[in-house]
């Protein structure tokens, strides 16, 4: 799981550069387009961090 958590990352970084990127060549719904992807990607790896914390918990109440 940590690798795809530093997939993720990589992703936020890559999709949020294109995002500036093209804000800053004037081609809003390309740019909109790409912010959107990043902040969904940004939920998806929230929620991969919970999930394993929430594994570890559980994992540590059964020992």
């Amino acid at each position: 799981m940590k690798a795809s958590k530093f997939i993720d990352l990589a992703m936020i970084v890559l999709l949020s550069y294109f995002a500036i990127d093209f804000f800053s060549k004037g081609k809003t719904g390309l740019a909109i387009f790409f912010a959107v992807l990043t902040v969904m990607n940004g939920f998806i790896f929230t929620m991969k961090i919970k999930q394993d914390k929430d594994k570890k918990m559980s994992q540590n109440n059964e020992s």
